[in-house]
C-alpha cells in the first residue's frame, strides 16, 4: 500500500462521521466516505470507493486504527466490520453488499460457559480478490490474490490464491484457465 493511505493527524469521533454519512443513499459520497475515514483513523486508499457508509463495530479502544484498506478497491453499501483484530484489505479488492468481517469467535469448549469470548484474529484479503454479495469472513481467514468468492458463503478457513469457491467447492481458477 502507498504512503496516501496514512491516517491524517486530526482525529474525528467515528461517532460523528456515522451521524454525517449514515442517512445518505448508496452511491453517495463514495469518495467523501474514504476520508471521512481516513480522518477517524483509519488507513484507506485514496482511490477507494464506498457505496455507502460501512458499519464498524467492536471494542478496539481506537475502533477506525484497526481497518487498512488499499488502493482502488470497491466496496458496495452493507458492509460490516468488526474491528477488535486488524482487518487489512489488499490493493484491488472488490467487496459486495452485505459482506460482514468477523475478528471475534466464541468459545465452546466448556458447556458450563458457551458463548465465552475467544481470542480476537485478524482478516486479511490479499490484491485482485473479489468478495461476492453476503459473504461471511470468520476470524483468522486470509483470502488469497485473486481469488473469487460466489455469493453467500461463509469463509471458514484459508483460501489459497487464484481459487473461485462456490458454496462448499474450491476450483482452481489456474487450472480451470488451462494454465
Amino acid at each position: 500500500m502507498s504512503e496516501t493511505t496514512r491516517s491524517p493527524r486530526i482525529r474525528i469521533p467515528l461517532s460523528l462521521i456515522e451521524l454525517v454519512f449514515r442517512p445518505l443513499p448508496p452511491f453517495v459520497g463514495g469518495r467523501a466516505i474514504g476520508l471521512a475515514l481516513r480522518l477517524a483513523g483509519a488507513r484507506v486508499g485514496t482511490s477507494t470507493m464506498f457505496w455507502g457508509m460501512p458499519t464498524l463495530a467492536g471494542s478496539h479502544p481506537q475502533l477506525a486504527s484497526q481497518l487498512q484498506i488499499g488502493e482502488l478497491c470497491g466496496l458496495n453499501f452493507g458492509c460490516h466490520f468488526e474491528l477488535d483484530a486488524p482487518i487489512t484489505l489488499a490493493d484491488h479488492v472488490a467487496i459486495g453488499h452485505e459482506v460482514t468481517f468477523l475478528t471475534r469467535s466464541r468459545r465452546s469448549q466448556n458447556p458450563h460457559r458457551r458463548g465465552e469470548d475467544s481470542d480476537a484474529k485478524p482478516v486479511r484479503v490479499e490484491a485482485g480478490a473479489w468478495i461476492g454479495s453476503r459473504c461471511t469472513l470468520l476470524p483468522g481467514v486470509t483470502v488469497g490474490a485473486g481469488a473469487v468468492i460466489g455469493a453467500c458463503v461463509v469463509v471458514r478457513e484459508d483460501v489459497p490464491a487464484n481459487t473461485l469457491v462456490a458454496g462448499t467447492r474450491k476450483i482452481s481458477l489456474a487450472r480451470w484457465r488451462g494454465k
